[in-house]
């Protein structure tokens, strides 16, 4: 005798019956999470990199002051990076599934608004709470990866497949935000974002598997969580406006102090509370520490090196936005094939001499780069060191990320996602203040002998890219002397592990 599904009064099949069949489609779609939550990634960089381009269109149009201009960059940043360490710790209590899509929803929702802006308020406020939708997404994204795919050359490759749309995405952006500025205009750039995301939003809810409830309900460390969240945002907040404004300046240094008291407060209380926001137990884990470290130096150095390639495109050899997307465009389809191959060879190599090995190529894009003049050909320098730096990028950055996550519990994937995050973060404006400084030092900012544009201004930028040359020096002797040697997991040791599993269910 068979048993007919249960049946509401209506007499339709119950909700319970129904999430079984949406249960039975997630288990069926379940190989595309991966290209999801990569496609998450995807989305957020191609956002970030384009607004990079449209800033001067963006500013004109809605008629930005000078002193307002720095927030179409900062707002975003400020609020993305102040709340990862919340969101990603949020994800792993309540879970990484709802999290994520809560972000998806919230990062399309005010897209949408900033597409619609009509003055420089409202694109910056909407611009920052987008960046809250951005901070609940991409911790939560690593932390999918690393509980639905197993330590070992599964995850590795799984991770490989997520930077590499991450790097083809910083790149397409640069040739998105060209070809819309000069057609539709710089709203389409959100209006597309929030576009995809609705799209991966119900794509999510279908893909992504649920996770069992907690049997005890989550307690949030509140206290923690504010001065965690308020002290990182007043830190970024220095880095990012501290070139504009000044170093000592009273509107960056009294923010500057506030947010280092409130980050010594909250490891104090991190360290007393009995459900801590961030457990210490995670900085324990050398690979771990160091790779947040590591990964702080290696954005600042490639967000050096994207900003001031661009700006030789555009200063030096004077092209227009869609000429310089284009000077970019080997560097996105080559992310794709040395990304991708990087996932199937990473598993069988030890991490850090790959490292090392990737840091130095960097260093050799940068060199080459300072030796760029307007009369230099494109193909004589500047594709060169794009096809080493993508080298350089897949053997440092990629083998950084997979370290970050190896060693650390399911329970704490979001906690790690977060703070690895928050390295990137913190790096990448703070590579650009650094970075920036030097410049304005060697070209100067006020009086007759300060250059104001074109090719002179390579000057400055030379003396940047020496700095970038200093920055991977510094990444690759780090990894020498503080990250540990590790042991590639083998295919082969996957499969007897597995086979063992499989002889331990069927005895049970």
């Amino acid at each position: 005798m068979t048993n007919a599904p249960a049946v509401s009064p209506l007499g339709t099949p119950t909700e319970h019956d129904n999430l079984k069949g949406v249960d039975r489609l997630r288990q069926k779609f379940r190989p595309l999470l991966l290209y999801v939550v990569s496609l998450v990634e995807f989305i957020n960089i191609v956002n970030g990199s384009s607004v990079s381009v449209a800033i001067l269109p963006i500013a004109q149009d809605l008629q930005f002051s000078v002193t307002e201009v720095l927030w179409i960059i900062n707002a975003y940043t400020i609020t993305f990076a102040g709340l990862l360490l919340l969101s990603g710790r949020l994800g792993d209590l309540i879970g990484h599934r709802r999290m994520f899509m809560f972000g998806l929803f919230w990062f399309a929702l005010w897209a949408l608004v900033v597409s619609f802006s009509t003055s420089p308020i409202m694109f910056i406020l909407s611009r920052a709470l987008q960046g809250m939708g951005a901070a609940s997404t991409i911790p939560t994204a690593m932390a999918l990866i690393a509980t639905n795919y197993p330590a070992g050359p599964e995850r590795t490759k799984a991770f490989s497949i997520y930077g590499a749309f991450g790097g083809l995405g910083a790149v397409t952006g640069l040739l998105l935000a060209g070809g819309l500025i000069a057609s539709l205009g710089w709203q389409w750039i959100f209006r597309i974002s929030a576009i995809a995301a609705s799209v991966l939003l119900v794509l999510s809810y279908v893909i992504i598997p649920l996770t069992p409830p907690k049997d005890e309900k989550p307690k949030v460390d509140f206290l923690g969580a504010t001065t965690a969240t308020l002290g990182v945002t007043g830190i970024v907040y220095y880095i990012a406006t501290g070139v504009d404004y000044g170093w000592g300046s009273v509107k960056t240094i009294p923010i500057f102090a506030v947010a280092l008291v409130l980050i010594g407060s909250f490891v104090l209380i991190e360290s007393r509370v009995q459900t801590p926001l961030m457990p210490l137990r995670v900085w324990k884990v050398k690979s771990f520490t160091t790779s947040v470290v590591l990964a702080f130096v290696s954005m600042a150095k490639s967000q050096g090196t994207i900003y001031y390639a661009n700006m030789v495109f555009q200063e030096v050899y004077q092209w227009n936005a869609l000429q310089t997307a284009l000077g970019f465009l080997v560097h996105a389809l080559l992310a794709i094939v040395v990304f991708g191959a990087l996932g199937r060879i990473l598993p069988r190599l030890p991490l850090k001499p790959l490292i090392m090995a990737g840091f130095l190529l960097r260093c050799v894009t940068a060199l080459m780069f300072s030796f760029v003049t307007e009369h230099t050909s494109y193909f004589a320098l500047p594709f060169p060191a794009f096809i080493i730096h993508i080298f350089g990028i897949g053997l440092s950055h990629l083998p950084i990320q997979i370290t970050a996550v190896r060693d650390a519990e399911n329970e704490d994937q979001g906690l790690v996602g977060a703070l690895y995050n928050t390295g990137l973060q913190l790096g990448a404006p703070f590579g650009i203040a650094i970075l920036n400084v030097i410049v304005i030092s060697t070209n100067g900012n006020a009086g007759a002998d300060s250059v104001r544009g074109g090719p002179a201004l390579m000057k400055g930028f030379r003396n940047a890219f020496y700095a970038m040359v200093a920055m991977g020096l510094f990444g690759f002797f780090l990894a020498l002397v503080i990250l540990p040697w590790d042991k590639p997991v083998r295919p082969a040791v996957k499969k007897n592990l597995k086979k063992e599993a499989e002889l331990a269910e069927f005895a049970t």
